[in-house]
């Protein structure tokens, strides 16, 4: 046994002489936790959104230059052979 006189190993209690635990306790407990896991979730899939839209902005730029560049190439040597 502990400090407290509760038994390490095992429980020892005749489970069936125990009170049960509160029903409304329970669900609260229980509606809190799904509260909180949804405003979590709602949070995080925003973030998400907002990465994914920034990412898209930034790869559309960046397909755009690519795209500039073989056409500045060609400039500059038509601008130099003159």
């Amino acid at each position: 046994m502990d400090e407290d006189g509760l038994p390490l190993m095992g429980s020892g209690i005749d489970l069936t002489k125990v009170p049960a635990i509160q029903q409304k306790r329970t669900v609260a407990l229980l509606n809190q936790f799904v509260v909180h896991t949804v405003k979590f979730l709602n949070h995080f899939s925003t973030v998400c959104e907002e990465n994914c839209q920034t990412f898209l902005f930034v790869s559309s730029k960046l397909k755009h230059n690519l795209k500039v560049i073989p056409i500045l190439h060609r400039c500059t040597r038509v601008s130099t052979s003159m």
